[in-house]
């Protein structure tokens, strides 16, 4: 199971720490997820090609207000060139309405809410034992849609 996470920064000089962190939180798991990194000046024909040569099964982003836009734009987009690779959401500007999220993007499987470092472990994991919606019905932190489409909404995470 490939799991690539993905961030949007603002400017090339700009890191986001937040994918490190997850991917350092999945290592421990025994899961080694790839990083991508682009900025909101590049084309979304150059993310897109760089997401769909990575081959993943499962790529998650990390959204916030300077790239939402171009987010939802890039995921409807690769949905229709790899629509088998499941979709996660998060970062702070899906947290919060996370159910709203998934009833507006059609394509997103999930969205982690709030600090993610144990929800994506543990969702490393569900991915890699290829648990399906079992597993993710057992998890704290992540609204998810169901293989029938039912939006679940879990309890948030305590820190």
């Amino acid at each position: 199971m490939k799991t690539v996470l993905v961030a949007i920064n603002a400017k090339y000089i700009h890191s986001n720490l937040a994918v490190y962190t997850l991917q350092a939180s999945a290592e421990k798991a025994g899961v080694f997820p790839e990083i991508r990194e682009f900025t909101i000046n590049q084309s979304k024909d150059s993310m897109l090609r760089s997401l769909f040569l990575a081959y993943a099964d499962v790529v998650c982003v990390s959204c916030y207000i300077w790239n939402i836009s171009i987010v939802e734009d890039l995921i409807t987009e690769y949905h229709k060139i790899s629509p088998e690779t499941k979709i996660w959401l998060g970062g702070p500007e899906v947290s919060y309405d996370s159910a709203d999220v998934l009833r507006r993007l059609h394509k997103v499987k999930g969205v982690m809410k709030g600090e993610g470092e144990e929800t994506f472990a543990q969702l490393s994991r569900i991915w890699q034992d290829q648990e399906g919606d079992k597993g993710l019905e057992r998890t704290e932190g992540i609204t998810f849609r169901k293989e029938d489409g039912m939006i679940v909404e879990n309890p948030w995470r305590q820190a």
